[in-house]
């Protein structure tokens, strides 16, 4: 899917409140294509550098305007299934330890399979321009356990690509990882069969045959997240991110 112009409006929010990070460097390892490894720390946890992806369609453009969605709630007044991810940051070179002050920033379609702040977007329902809005993307940073979380919804689907969210990980502004993140596809299909997504429908595009997924089958495994819960209760799940730092 070809890269649109990012024109945003993001006055009202940046007024809201102050900027709580400065504009980012990229670190040129974090676009180097990276598997999945494990580390063992001396105590015994066993943790594993995420795999590093492309970064995808739509994100925010480095090096522009910060970006002020600092929140936990991204829905941003979309309907879908509801989702609550748990994010957890781990050093692979510091005996699993997490890593605290992690921004991390993620985007991802909305139950139609269009993105927020691009125009000229080909789907379901036709061409559609979402220039200036924000909703289904944002960024927290880690707590002191290591933890960021995030409200949103359950993803759609675009056509060639399996359902999934994008992620970035910078610490102290610069860029360590960029990654993406899938989901059983059990799960999506009762989901995309679901009142609000079944126009749409299940996602023609499997994990296992995904452009960025289908490289490594140990790859894909530590790139999906296990979720509970149920369609009519919303699901709810905990992703480690591994960073070598």
């Amino acid at each position: 899917m070809e890269r649109k112009s990012f024109l945003r409006t993001f006055a009202v929010a940046a007024a809201a409140g102050p900027l709580l990070i400065e504009a980012c460097k990229k670190d040129a390892s974090s676009t180097q294509t990276e598997t999945t490894t494990t580390t063992t720390s001396t105590n015994g946890t066993t943790c594993i550098t995420t795999a590093t992806e492309e970064e995808g369609p739509f994100p925010y453009p480095s090096g522009e305007i910060n970006n002020p969605l600092n929140r936990v709630d991204v829905t941003g007044g979309q309907t879908g299934v509801p989702l609550s991810i748990s994010f957890v940051v781990v050093n692979t070179n510091d005996n699993c330890n997490v890593v605290s002050g992690a921004r991390i920033d993620i985007w991802h379609c909305n139950k139609d399979g269009y993105y927020s702040g691009y125009g000229n977007q080909p789907g379901i329902l036709g061409t559609k321009s979402y220039i200036g809005e924000t909703w289904l993307r944002g960024y927290q940073l880690t707590d002191t356990s290591g933890v960021a979380k995030f409200t949103t919804i359950y993803p759609g689907w675009y056509s060639g690509r399996a359902t999934h969210i994008h992620m970035e990980v910078f610490i102290n502004n610069v860029l360590k990882k960029i990654t993406q993140m899938a989901f059983s596809e059990t799960i999506s299909d009762a989901v995309h069969v679901s009142t609000l997504y079944a126009a749409h429908g299940i996602n023609t595009t499997r994990n296992a045959t995904d452009q960025v997924f289908s490289d490594s089958a140990t790859d894909l495994a530590n790139e999906t997240i296990a979720l509970t819960g149920s369609v009519s209760a919303g699901y709810s799940g905990t992703y480690t991110i591994g960073v070598a730092l």
